[in-house]
């Protein structure tokens, strides 16, 4: 009987050892850093867009321009700041006089924003 609780105890200690080595020997897991988001600014109005801008939710956050000078039909990939977060209010001005303004857009979800009519 001696044998069998020396071996059962054993084996315990012995998986004991084993897994605290593998929590050992695994690299802990980084967290990736924030990394910038492509957004395609595509103009399909017939007017040109003089300037299309963003701002974020969080506070004290600054104005970004995404695009300038975007005629008709054309397309354009800008990158947000890494660490700009998700929700922005947009607004544009377009050659005709008219102007957009869109709140609590998400960029992170919605990576292409389509002008139109």
């Amino acid at each position: 009987m001696k044998l069998v609780r020396i071996v059962a105890i054993s084996a315990s200690v012995l998986s004991g050892c084993v897994g605290a080595y593998a929590q050992q020997a695994t690299p802990a897991k980084a967290k990736p850093a924030a990394a910038a988001a492509d957004v395609l600014v595509d103009n399909r109005r017939e007017a040109t867009l003089l300037e299309l801008t963003i701002k974020s939710k969080a506070k004290g956050a600054e104005e970004i321009v995404l695009a300038r000078d975007l005629g008709p039909g054309a397309k354009q990939t800008a990158k947000l700041p890494a660490k700009a977060g998700c929700v922005f209010d947009v607004s544009g001005a377009f050659d005709d006089e008219s102007v957009l303004e869109v709140a609590g857009v998400n960029l992170c979800k919605d990576k292409r924003m389509t002008l139109v009519e």
